[in-house]
């Protein structure tokens, strides 16, 4: 699969060069900033892998030799199952922008209605600490008590990187990709036309008073095309994601100026 964008250019370890006499020594928001960086890119690695599986021609290692006179269905299945991890992986790079922004702004975090201060110099302990309840309060950007107005008001210098996320959320959050991740994730597994063509049609059929009745598992199943959703995702991928998530990258580099220590 060919996409149209370098995800190594996102790589937050790519060209790093010290400058021993213009290094500041790294502070901990340097380093949430970094390792959530780095885990999108993890992330954003993982969907592409699994999207470009949906593409392969090598599809027999997962076959038993009696599994052969059904390949092109079994194709399909195991393609269904590489869009579905990929489609996980891009949903998961969207929530996880929420949470790059949130801890790489905030400044305190309160337990027990007590303020911790994020400015002080935090041993390990208390830095992973601080990392752990951080992101528990992040949330969606539409969700209320959300902590983004908060900082925009307490963090002016993140505001452009805030009103990119939230900007996103509100396009992004109806589409049929998250829409379908939402279903896959609380609700149940789509039918795919495709693979539903290979299935015997129904053993019998119930018609009452001019009404057809379910008869078969799936009439109440939801359908859709593999193929579709697959090119569905990749246009996401090139057209939307990746440019949302290499501007996010970039404000946020601006606004933390991270250590060039930390990588």
């Amino acid at each position: 699969m060919n996409f149209l964008t370098n995800i190594f250019e996102l790589n937050p370890h790519k060209d790093i060069k010290v400058k021993l006499l213009e290094v500041k020594m790294p502070h901990h928001k340097d380093i949430f900033f970094r390792a959530k960086q780095d885990e999108i890119f993890q992330q954003y690695e993982s969907a592409r892998i699994f999207l470009n599986e949906t593409e392969t021609k090598d599809w027999n290692h997962w076959f038993q030799n009696d599994d052969l006179k059904n390949q092109e269905l079994f194709e399909l299945l195991f393609m269904e199952r590489m869009y579905e991890a990929s489609l996980m992986y891009y949903n998961i790079m969207v929530d996880l922008s929420w949470t790059l922004c949130y801890v790489s702004a905030e400044y305190a975090l309160y337990q027990k209605d007590n303020r911790i201060n994020m400015n002080n110099m935090m041993n390990i302990e208390e830095a992973y600490d601080a990392m752990r309840k951080a992101e528990n309060l992040v949330t969606n950007p539409n969700s209320e008590g959300n902590p983004f107005e908060y900082l925009k008001m307490m963090c002016p210098e993140f505001k452009q990187s805030i009103d990119l996320i939230i900007d996103f959320w509100k396009k992004f959050n109806c589409t049929n990709i998250r829409t379908l991740y939402n279903f896959i994730k609380h609700k149940g597994k789509p039918m795919y036309k495709e693979v539903n063509k290979f299935y015997s049609g129904r053993l019998m059929g119930l018609v009452r008073e001019g009404k057809n009745y379910p008869t078969d598992i799936r009439d109440v199943q939801k359908e859709i095309s593999l193929k579709e959703s697959i090119e569905e995702l990749k246009q996401f991928d090139d057209a939307i994601l990746f440019p949302y998530i290499k501007e996010l990258f970039r404000l946020l580099e601006i606004a933390v100026d991270p250590s060039p220590l930390i990588f």
